[in-house]
C-alpha cells in the first residue's frame, strides 16, 4: 500500500563515502513488523579514520580561517536545500519512528528555518572583536575548541541532528554526526544535502563526517580525547555513559536526557480542556517525546472527573498506519521499546496500580500501543519516564503538596500547570524546578523569542539557549599587547 524508498546506510569519512560494513541487525517497518533493510554501522577502523581526519583538520586551523560570514552562507545554502527536500525527509522519519506523516512533515518543514537561525547566530557571534585597551592592540577571538561529536536520538532524529550539526558548522568546528542506529535515514539525507553545500562553498573535506552505529561506536567516539565537545540527546543510562567518557577527557558536554515531567492541575482548572491538552501532549511524537507531560497531580476531589475526561479524549484518537493521512497516533518506533513500555505498565499493575487503556488498535501487525492512564499508584513510585502514550494521575491535597511532588528527583526538563487564573498558575509554575514550564498548553515550539531553557537535575547538563548553539563548540581566546605600566 505504501512504497517507501530505501535509503542505503553509508558513511562519510574524510571526504569520501564508504560502505557501512558492520551488520548490527535488521530495521523493520513499525506499522507491520516486516523487515525493511539491514541495520548497519561503522567498524572500529572507520571510527579511527573519522577521528583522525577531524583532529587533523582542527590542528591545521584551516576552518579557523574561514570567516563567520562564509560559514553563515553555507548554512543558508543548506537551509534552502532542506526546504526543497521536506517530503523526502518526512517519509524516512515516518517509517523510522512510526510518527504520523503529518507530524514528520511539520518537523521537516521547520528544518530550514532552524538552520537559518543558526546562520544568524553565526554572523552575530562573528570571529571576534577588538577590546578597548588604551591604544594597545587586544583582540577577543572566538575559536572552535576542537572536533564536535553529535549523538542524535531516534524520536526526532533529523530535527535534532540538523540543529546540533548546524551549530558546530557555525562554530568552525569539525563535526562528526552519529545518528541513532534505529533511525539512520532521515539524518543521512540531511547530511548529504549539507555535504553538497560544503563542497560548493569550498570547505575542507573533513568539515562534517557521518558515522553510523550503536553504543560501541558512540562510546568509542565519546571517549576519545580528540573530541572536545559532545552534544547528546537520549536516555539517562546512555547519557551517564557519555558523561563518564567525557569526564576522562574533560570534553564539554550538552546532555538532554529523560524526564518524568509533572503537570499540576489547579483547583480552578477547566477539566475537559485540561484533559484534551494533556492527551495531546502525551501523544506528541507518539508519546516518544522527552518533554511530554508524564505525572499529573490533581486535587483529590477532581481526580475521578479528570481520569474520565482523559479516557474519553484518548478513546477518540485515531490510531493507525503512520502514512495514513488521518492518523493521530502511529506505532512505537521499534519492538524492544514497545515491549519495554508494556512491561513497565505490567510492573505498575503488579504494584497495585489501575491501568486504564483507551482507543482502538488498527488491524495491523506493527508495534501499536493503546494509550494508558495509570491511577492508584504512589507518586513516589512514578519517577520513571514512560516515554510513550501513557500518563500517571495522582490525587493531592493542596498545590503545595503538588509542587513538592513535582520537584522530586526524576524531573527537571519540563513542567505544566493548568488553571483558569493565569497569574496563580504562573506563580505555581515558577516554583517547579524545570527548564520550561508551560501554562495551559502542551505544545513543542518555544514559548517566546529569547526562551532559554536549562536542564535541571537528572534531566541533563546544559540547555536550549545561545550558549549551547554555535557558542557551545567554541572557546574564547584573548590575544593582545601587554601593558608595561601595570603594578603587577
Amino acid at each position: 500500500m505504501y512504497e517507501i524508498p530505501i535509503v542505503e546506510t553509508r558513511l562519510f569519512i574524510d571526504g569520501q563515502w564508504r560502505e557501512a560494513a558492520d551488520q548490527l541487525g535488521t530495521l523493520h517497518d513499525p506499522n507491520s513488523g516486516e523487515e525493511r533493510t539491514p541495520q548497519l554501522g561503522a567498524t572500529s577502523r572507520d571510527v579511527e579514520d573519522a577521528l583522525h581526519a577531524a583532529d587533523a583538520l582542527h590542528s591545521s586551523q584551516v576552518l579557523d580561517r574561514i570567516p563567520a560570514a562564509t560559514r553563515a552562507a553555507v548554512l543558508e545554502a543548506w537551509a534552502d536545500a532542506l526546504d526543497a527536500h521536506v517530503e523526502d525527509i518526512a517519509v524516512q522519519d515516518a517509517i523510522s519512528t512510526g510518527n504520523p506523516i503529518a507530524t514528520t512533515r511539520t518537523l521537516a518543514s521547520f528544518l530550514g528555518a532552524r538552520v537559518r537561525s543558526t546562520a544568524r547566530q553565526t554572523a552575530e557571534i562573528g570571529d571576534g572583536r577588538s577590546l578597548e585597551a588604551g591604544g594597545r592592540a587586544v583582540r577577543l577571538l572566538h575559536r572552535a575548541l576542537g572536533p564536535t561529536l553529535v549523538l542524535a536520538p531516534w524520536n526526532a532524529p533529523t530535527f535534532v541532528a540538523v540543529s546540533k550539526v548546524s551549530g558546530a558548522i557555525g562554530a568552525a568546528s569539525p563535526v562528526i554526526l552519529k545518528p541513532s542506529e534505529w533511525t539512520p535515514s532521515g539524518a543521512q539525507i540531511a547530511f548529504e544535502l549539507l555535504q553538497s553545500a560544503l563542497n560548493e562553498h569550498g570547505f575542507p573535506r573533513a568539515t562534517a563526517q557521518l558515522v553510523h552505529g550503536a553504543a560501541a561506536v558512540g562510546g568509542g567516539l565519546a571517549g576519545d580525547p580528540r573530541i572536545r565537545a559532545i552534544s547528546f540527546t537520549g536516555g539517562l543510562p546512555a547519557g551517564r555513559a557519555v558523561a563518564r567518557a567525557a569526564a576522562e577527557t574533560l570534553a564539554v558536554v550538552q546532555l538532554e536526557l529523560g524526564s518524568n515531567n509533572p503537570a499540576i492541575v489547579q483547583p480552578d482548572a477547566d477539566i475537559e480542556r485540561t484533559a484534551a491538552l494533556l492527551i495531546a501532549g502525551t501523544t506528541r511524537l507518539n508519546g516518544q517525546w522527552c518533554e511530554a507531560p508524564g505525572k499529573v497531580l490533581v486535587p483529590k476531589e477532581l481526580r475521578g472527573e479528570l481520569v474520565d475526561a482523559l479516557a474519553s479524549q484518548a478513546a477518540g484518537l485515531r490510531i493507525g498506519h503512520s502514512f495514513a493521512g488521518d492518523s493521530q497516533l502511529g506505532p512505537l518506533a521499534y519492538r524492544v521499546h514497545h515491549d519495554r513500555l508494556e512491561a513497565q505498565l505490567d510492573d505498575y499493575a503488579a504494584a497495585g496500580a489501575t491501568v486504564l487503556r483507551a482507543g482502538t488498535l488498527p488491524g495491523l501487525d506493527g508495534w501499536f500501543f493503546r494509550p494508558a492512564i495509570v491511577t492508584d499508584l504512589d507518586a513516589l513510585t512514578a519517577r520513571t519516564e514512560l516515554f510513550g502514550p501513557a500518563i500517571t494521575v495522582h490525587g493531592v491535597d493542596s498545590v503545595d503538596e503538588a509542587i513538592d511532588i513535582a520537584n522530586l528527583p526524576g524531573g527537571g526538563l519540563d513542567g505544566y500547570v493548568f488553571g483558569e487564573d493565569e497569574e496563580a498558575a504562573l506563580q505555581t509554575g515558577s516554583r517547579i524546578r524545570a527548564g520550561e514550564v508551560r501554562i495551559n498548553g502542551t505544545f513543542m515550539a518555544d514559548l517566546a523569542d529569547g526562551s532559554e531553557q536549562t536542564f535541571w537535575g537528572s534531566a541533563g547538563v546544559g540547555g536550549h539557549d545561545p550558549a549551547h548553539g554555535v557558542a557551545f563548540s567554541q572557546g574564547r581566546r584573548v590575544v593582545g599587547v601587554d601593558a608595561v605600566d601595570l603594578p603587577v
